[in-house]
């Protein structure tokens, strides 16, 4: 609670009161304390600038002092252990530790002979007092049954994080210049790589000792520059939850504080380019956006935007942008976010509009200095640069900063704990400029209520504080590339930091690879296209972008590709499909951002998070093998990464299907779990798995209004509910989308659930709360995957008629190419649908259809599609337009309807005999028809199955 800290200081003074960004609170003394051997005094350190008002004191009677050592009982499975021959210990907080005051847990303490030990209910730690930390002592080990979740393998002191060989890794600072690299951090040496705080041998041990801490003023330095350093001679934290992956993350941010809400535009579409930009140019960007019915919410402007005396700038350039308020007031008008770089390395230098203000907050002389440095541990200038220097820009309309790198591990004075570099720019960085809304607001009673982000590389432990994050540039454009990403993003979660945001490019010559780049990326945490400065460039000796053989080739754009728009026809339907289905389910990205800040889960986690004792969740590895993951509580992606094969050009993909049921959304089958299963994959697609019986909201995205949809309210929501199950229900997350307010309860949880029979189903949606931007009243429009035309319909009590194209409000419809049951029940909170036969015979059969539909579309191309210019059987023809007569017939002519269904297997093999047997489109449309009916076993699942 923030509304009640304890302190173990005598002097200090009940009732005393201390701000929080939530209001006043009161600090109340302990009623009692577990004293047990040394007892110093310590005074309490409660965060100023974070998200919430966090007290790195942790609460006395979770204390444990055991002469020179003290245990901090942090949850029933995390445990501090410090050292200290001087018996004095750490309360500041840390980078990573910010708040040990929490819910003090159930546990036993003996002391016999200075043996001491602890028990909760998950562990049991012996420590002999009379000897050092030291190895073996002191020990721990699990008090759960060995071949539960909850066992952990005994730890003793001495074993650490790298030494586990179960340890399921954690994530580094960038992907600048790297390929496919093992997240072993002895392994890849890369800057603050940190361990996975989950482990298959369960436990997972912190080290802080001799690290960077906070003052009073969530500061790390004294006044001279100085890093402030923990004070105990050990300092260590030991994660022992067993396979309980989900619980660590838990106590991570329990401890560690919270991953933010970030604002709702970031569930959206992003655009990046390394590019000249004038006013104009980004008013055309987002045109040719809208123009093509691309969705899109935040543009990012690249080092370009500022003036070009060094790679460090933060004035505009007024060749480029003459009145930057009106092209970011613009962007606003048209419901879209900015952000811009920032390379901070060289300071803050003459030829800036606050070069002059700089200097009188330094105490300089503006005519004598030249440039004002970059120093991260003098607090004078860090806020001058935030506030004289940054702050103009943003009340222009700059909504967040991307901070990219010129710093170094070291710049700015920072690198004073050496090896450890917890003390480094990247973390620091990344913490000014999400906390600068709250600090601003305390300081100065600038108080804006808006959230505070970034993009920016990781910077260690803590760092899931402040994010989005930036991966930076990979060695290369690379099919290896591509499948090192949703390996290396979903195992960040193991640090709490899952929301990466990676560069999104394609090179010129392989559209396939770039597709393929849009397809994860819109099924990752952020989707952002970004060239990294390969879509512009070359001279006339050389060829990158074409540019030796111009103008011949001035028609087609031999530049690796950033905007969709640019690829060629069929590519680009393909990724703008892709793009609009993210834009669609900003309601359920944003629900998971909810979710990672009350639980620490991120939205892409690994398998092993839900099935920690099944091998084959711990497939994923660096190569692309079982690239799949979970979207979210109730959606699995397993993107592709690899090239299509050449003769049939379809991509073959062996995935694990975990205990369970699944739906797939491509091919509308109902494929059982527990088994590994191969299928064949079209370029169009991306194998997507929606838990039986799962209810997955919406919003519709029409032509026309494809700009700042994340942004924007939810003023019609649409609920789909996929088939196997008797009942289901989401809880759907609503707030401003923008401000602090969801910290207050600003914020409102609609819950949509149903029940249905093999002839009924009756859906319910309600809200509860509130806050003042929550429509009045919305519209309701419920799907139902897989089945047939309804008896019945109705919303509330209103018996709703069925309708061939839809209705603005109360209709029912039928869409044949998804076999959908379409309600548009209008404000109506309750449906209920009656069918006159049970559903059935719709298993794999929309996968039939579509790909029905391409392969007659690349037999058209050739007119080569039979019965199209000839009177035999147009067997093709049928199956692909059956779409149509179901969409109609649903509610016209039932028996027909059914009738009709029945005969699609009959009529799709008909269609395959009659495909011609010829190389080419004629091959690929035989390859997409025979391998229509989705997937097949291809490897039973047995006891002790074992991956080689």
């Amino acid at each position: 609670s923030a509304d009640a800290f304890f302190f173990s200081s005598s002097s200090f003074r009940s009732g005393s009161v201390y701000e929080s960004p939530l209001g006043p609170h009161r600090a109340q003394r302990p009623t009692s304390m577990r004293c047990l051997g040394l007892v110093p005094v310590v005074l309490a350190s409660v965060t100023k600038y974070e998200l919430e008002a966090y007290t790195s004191t942790a609460n006395p009677k979770a204390i444990v002092h055991a002469e020179h050592a003290r245990f901090t009982v942090l949850t029933p499975s995390l445990i501090r252990m410090e050292s200290s021959a001087r018996g004095e210990f750490e309360d500041r907080p840390s980078l990573a530790f910010v708040n040990r005051n929490v819910s003090v847990p159930d546990f036993n303490v003996t002391n016999k002979s200075h043996v001491f030990t602890i028990e909760t209910n998950t562990l049991k730690l012996t420590f002999n007092a009379k000897l050092p930390f030291a190895k073996g002592n002191p020990s721990v080990v699990s008090r759960a049954k060995e071949g539960t979740t909850e066992y952990f393998q005994p730890w003793e002191f001495g074993m650490t994080s790298d030494q586990d060989t179960g340890n399921l890794m954690g994530t580094f600072r960038t992907l600048d210049g790297t390929p496919a690299v093992p997240l072993n951090c002895t392994q890849n040496k890369k800057d603050h790589c940190e361990w996975g705080l989950v482990s298959r041998s369960g436990w997972a041990l912190v080290n802080e000792t001799s690290g960077p801490v906070l003052d009073d003023d969530d500061w790390w330095a004294d006044e001279n520059g100085t890093m402030l350093r923990n004070k105990a001679d050990a300092d260590f934290y030991l994660f022992a939850h067993g396979l309980n992956y989900k619980q660590a993350l838990a106590d991570l941010v329990a401890v560690g504080g919270k991953i933010p809400v970030f604002p709702r535009y970031s569930s959206g579409v992003w655009y990046t380019r390394w590019f000249d930009f004038t006013s104009q140019d980004v008013r055309k960007s987002v045109e040719d956006y809208a123009t093509r019915g691309l969705p899109l919410d935040v543009l990012v402007l690249d080092m370009n935007w500022h003036r070009k005396n060094d790679w460090t700038g933060y004035s505009w350039d007024e060749h480029l942008f003459p009145f930057p308020e009106v092209m970011l007031g613009w962007l606003k008008s048209q419901g879209l976010h900015m952000a811009a770089n920032l390379h901070d390395a060289s300071g803050v230098n003459v030829w800036e509009d606050a070069f002059e203000d700089v200097c009188k907050a330094m105490g300089l002389d503006p005519k004598v200095a030249t440039s004002v440095n970059f120093t991260l541990t003098n607090k004078t200038y860090v806020n001058a640069l935030e506030d004289l220097v940054l702050l103009p820009i943003e009340k222009q309309g700059m909504d967040f900063w991307w901070i990219d790198w010129q710093q170094g591990e070291t710049g700015g004075n920072t690198g004073q704990d050496g090896p450890l570099n917890k003390m480094n720019p990247t973390i620091w960085t990344d913490k000014m400029r999400v906390t600068n809304p709250i600090r601003r607001c305390k300081q100065h009673r600038e108080c804006t209520n808006k959230r505070g982000v970034v993009l920016a590389r990781f910077g260690g432990l803590g760092n899931h504080r402040y994010q989005h994050g930036f991966s930076g540039d990979v060695s290369g454009v690379v099919w290896s590339t591509l499948a090192y990403q949703p390996y290396f993003t979903m195992t960040a979660g193991n640090v709490g930091f899952g929301f990466w945001s990676h560069d999104i490019v394609g090179p010129g010559d392989d559209e396939e690879l770039y597709l393929r780049w849009v397809q994860w990326a819109s099924w990752s945490p952020i989707m952002r296209s970004h060239d990294r400065g390969m879509s512009a460039g070359g001279t006339p000796a050389d060829d990158s972008c074409g540019n030796k053989d111009w103008p011949t080739t001035w028609g087609a754009d031999e530049c690796p590709i950033v905007q969709p728009y640019k690829a060629s026809m069929n590519y680009f339907e393909a990724l703008r499909s892709v793009l609009l289905t993210r834009s669609a389910l900003i309601p359920y990205i944003y629900t998971q951002t909810r979710t990672a800040y009350d639980t620490g889960v991120s939205i892409v986690r690994p398998l092993y998070f839900d099935h920690p004792m099944e091998d084959l969740a711990y497939a994923a590895d660096m190569d692309g093998n079982f690239a799949q993951y979970m979207f979210g509580d109730d959606i699995m992606v397993a993107p592709v990464v690899t090239p299509v094969a050449t003769d049939r050009q379809l991509a073959v993909q062996t995935l694990w299907m975990p205990p369970g049921k699944w739906f797939e959304l491509e091919t509308g089958r109902l494929i059982q779990g527990g088994q590994v299963v191969t299928h064949e994959v079209d370029r169009t697609e991306v194998p997507v798995f929606m838990k039986a019986g799962a209810v997955i909201p919406r919003i519709p995205i029409k032509m026309g209004a494809t700009l700042g949809r994340a942004a924007q309210q939810y003023d019609t929501l649409e609920w789909t509910i996929y088939p196997g199950a008797s009942t289901g229900s989401f809880r759907l997350y609503e707030d401003d989308g923008a401000s602090y307010g969801y910290l207050n309860h600003e914020l409102a949880w609609t819950t949509a659930n149903y029940t249905q029979t093999n002839t009924s189903l009756k859906f319910q949606v309600a809200t509860e709360g509130s806050y003042d931007a929550l429509p009045k009243s919305r519209q309701t429009v419920l799907r139902l995957a897989n089945v047939g035309p309804p008896q019945e319909v109705k919303a509330g009590s209103v018996k709703l008629n069925f309708s061939d194209w839809g209705c603005e409000s109360s209709c029912w419809s039928y869409d044949g190419v998804s076999l959908e049951l379409v309600i548009n029940a209008g404000n109506a909170t309750e449906v209920s649908v009656t069918f006159a036969r049970p559903n059935a015979d719709f298993d794999g059969v929309k996968g039939l259809f579509r790909r029905a539909t391409l392969a007659k579309r690349a037999l058209d191309e050739i007119r080569q599609n039979p019965g199209s210019q000839t009177p035999q059987p147009a067997y093709l023809s049928r199956v692909s337009s059956m779409a149509d007569y179901l969409s109609h017939a649903a509610g016209t002519n039932t028996t027909g309807f059914w009738s009709m269904l029945q005969e699609v297997p009959t009529l799709f093999d008909k269609a395959i005999a009659t495909v011609p047997a010829a190389p080419g489109r004629a091959t690929y449309a035989n390859a997409l028809l025979t391998s229509a009916n989705g997937v097949v076993p291809s490897l039973a699942m047995a006891p002790g199955l074992a991956l080689v």
